[in-house]
Parts: C-alpha cells; structure tokens; sequence
C-alpha cells in the first residue's frame, strides 16, 4: 500500500487563482479551433487523432480509450464527466506509445484522470482534472494523472485537484517511468500526495506549485536517481513539502518551501545528492536529512536560505553521515533550547560544516549533539558565524574537530561557543 512507504519516524523526530485553470482550457481551445471536430461517445476506442465536438457526460465506465499509438486526444475545451464508476479512467492508454491528451476538463472518474500504462514518449498537457477517487478505502489507489511504465513522457501546464473524500487520491504519480518531466503544473488540495515518483530514475520535476495537500506536496521514493527536483514552490501542505528518499545522485534547488506542518525538505537513505539554493520559512524543520534505515551520506546541503522555522533551519538527524553542509543561513528559527535552532547535528557522525551564517534563533545558532554516545563523533566547523541567538552561538561536544576561523558574537547566554574557540569580531564575513 503505497501511503505508508516513507516511514513515519520523520513525523516523531522532535486554491487555484480565480481563473487560471479556466484561461489555460480556453487558450488551447482557441489555439486547435478552426478545424471541425468529432462527436464521440463514453467508452469509445479512438484508432485516430482526434478533436472532439462535444462534451461526455455521467460515463459509467472509461471515458475514452487509445487504441493506436502516436494519436492526439485534443479536448478543444470540452469536457469529460464521469459516474465515479470502480476501475474507471477518463483517458484510458494501456500499451499505445506517442499519444497526447490535452485542453479540457477531465473530472468524476475512480481511477485516473488520464492513465498511461505502457505508453512510452506519451504526453499530458493543459487539462484541468478535478474530483478523481471520491470514496476510496484503504487498498484504493487513484491519481489525476498516472504515468505508469511509460518513460519519457510529459505531464505540463495543468492544474490537478482532487478535493475528495479518499483514502489515497494523488494530483500526478510518476512510477516505473525514466526520463518523464513534470511541469508547470498546479497540484492543489488532494487526498493524499500533490505528486508522488517512484523508480523513475533521470526525471524533472520543475516549477510546479503545490499546496494545499493532505500529505506531502511532493515525494520522491525509492530508485529514482539522478532525478532533478527544482523550481517548485510548495506551501501549505499538511506534512511535509518535498520529500526524497532511497536514491542517490539527486539535485534538489532553488525549491520555495512556505508553511508545511512538519518539514519543508525531509531526505531519509539520500546519497551523494545536492541540496542547494532553496528557501525554507516557516515550516516546523526548514530542511531536514535523516539517515533514514540504510544512511544518508556524500551529500552537499549548500546555500540554502532558512528562516522562522517552527523547531530548526537545517538539521541532521540519525544517521546522516559524512555530509558537507556549507555557505547555508539560518536566521530566526524559533525552536526553543534543547529543542531546535539554525543549524543543528544530532546523532550524526563526520560531517563539514563551513561557512554557515546562523543568526536570530531562539536556541543555539549552531550546535553539534549525541543520541547516544560517540554518535555525532568527528563532525567539524570552519569558519561559520552566529550572531544574536538566544542561546550559545556555537555549541559543540567534545570530539568536534575545531578547523578554525569560527565567528560568534551577541549570544546569550555567555560563552558565545562551547566546544570550539571563536572570535567575538563582528567584521565582515564572507561565505567558504
């Protein structure tokens, strides 16, 4: 049961604009109008491109079926309605490469908006998919669009909200699927995932907003190498923002992550990724990498910007080893003492922390800390600053290796560093 794969020990670690779905249906209307359409029937097998003429209306089964591969379904702003019938399917693609689906309003189905199963270098462009899934119990699975074994595919420009009644109802999922780009997309109050990618190694994710969902904005899980997540703004989601686990090789940046109950960014069994440029406010952890059950190790966590953070900016929990975390601000988080703060090492071994700026936190500015002992041995600073945090600027055990070059100045309470020796100049300050 696909809900339940990110393991819940990261939860126990410490509207679409008026008009805008609209616009973009009428604008691939006018954009396909001046050749006549065909009058299409629920159910039928399309075995050629086709434009349609009419609105479908109350299907109690699939809407329309591909039949043949590399044929467009334009909608030309029509509609597609179903009944909700069990196993149903808007747009049904089981084994025909090459098709298109595109300009109109798909809604009412169980299954999927749009299915491409075994659909190869397939495309979804410009829809609105609205109400997919409504009643589903646990052994349920829908999505407005699902890509499943077909590599290479497309799903852009379309808005995707199923604000249902369901045990698990995605906007987009992504699974089997290598080399499939996610786009320009609004995935906004479904029951469940805004998107969710599964061994889909080398695909793009990039600027999509989503929000509004009853778990995670994004997940990324399990196979998914190489992919790259960037450009996306996810807020207001009822667990975490963007989550990326059990892969390696990842670029994760320049992702805005606002108001997300648990975490903007969580990693868990992330390898030899980048983690860079992106913004983190107001989450309860801004970005949060988790050792997960196998190890989160090689990564780069650079330059990213964390601010007003309900616990921590950046943490490193459990098992994060040997992990560079450099030239990343964290500024007014509100964790209080013992409990969070800018930059914060926990149970976490061998990792270079460098040219932070960590400044305005409710806790330690910077702080290295043991679960249990020898845990967080052989992590080292150089040459970070934490000025005017509500409690040591840096704070450190013993067995962190002090590289020098550490700045902290207007922390309370005195010392300004635990654990490693610091200037107290304010001077200037440059990223390492």
């Amino acid at each position: 049961m696909r809900r339940t794969l990110l393991a819940t020990f990261v939860a126990l670690l410490v509207a679409v604009p008026a008009g805008t779905a609209e616009a973009a249906v009428a604008a691939g209307a006018a954009a396909t109008a001046g050749g006549a359409g065909t009058v299409v029937t629920c159910g039928q097998t399309l075995l050629a491109s086709t434009r349609l003429a009419n609105d479908l209306v109350d299907c109690p089964g699939d809407g329309l079926v591909i039949g043949a591969a590399n044929l467009t379904v334009d909608l030309a702003g029509h509609t597609i309605d179903g009944m909700n019938a069990a196993g149903s399917n808007g747009v049904a693609d089981d084994g025909h490469r090459g098709a298109r689906v595109e300009n109109g309003t798909i809604k009412d189905f169980f299954v999927s908006g749009v299915h491409l199963r075994n659909a190869p270098d397939s495309s979804v462009a410009n829809l609105r998919v609205l109400r997919i899934g409504a009643g589903g119990v646990q052994g349920d699975a829908s999505a407005g669009v699902l890509v499943q074994y077909s590599a290479h595919s497309s799903v852009t420009g379309s808005t995707v909200t199923n604000d249902v009644a369901a045990y698990q109802s995605d906007g987009v999922d992504v699974m089997f699927s290598p080399g499939t780009l996610v786009a320009r997309n609004r995935l906004s109050r479904n029951a469940w995932d805004g998107m969710f990618v599964l061994e889909s190694p080398k695909s793009l994710v990039v600027d999509n907003k989503l929000d509004h969902n009853v778990n995670h904005g994004l997940e990324v899980n399990t196979g998914s190498d190489a992919i790259r997540v960037t450009g996306n703004h996810t807020w207001a989601n009822a667990v975490n923002g963007i989550v990326v686990g059990a892969l390696t090789r990842a670029v994760v940046s320049d992702n805005i992550l606002t108001g997300n109950g648990n975490a903007g960014l969580v990693f868990f069994d992330l390898r030899d990724s980048t983690i860079s440029g992106n913004t983190a406010s107001g989450n309860a952890f801004g970005i949060l990498l988790t050792g997960g059950q196998g190890g989160s190790t090689g990564n780069r966590v650079l330059n990213n910007g964390t601010s007003r953070n309900g616990l921590a900016g950046v943490a490193l929990v459990g098992g994060a080893d040997g992990n560079r975390v450099s030239g990343n601000t964290a500024d007014a988080n509100q964790g209080p003492v013992g409990q969070g703060g800018g930059i914060i090492v926990l149970g976490s071994a061998g990792n270079v922390l460098v040219g932070n700026v960590a400044v305005n936190n409710v806790a330690a500015g910077i702080g290295v800390f043991e679960q249990a002992p020898g845990d967080s041995a052989g992590n080292s600073l150089k040459g970070n600053l934490a000025a005017q945090n509500g409690a040591h600027g840096i704070d450190v055990i013993v067995g962190t290796l002090d590289r020098g070059g550490n700045r902290a100045y207007g922390n309370t309470p005195a010392p300004n560093c635990v654990g490693v020796l610091c200037s107290s100049r304010p001077g200037s300050w440059r990223r390492g």
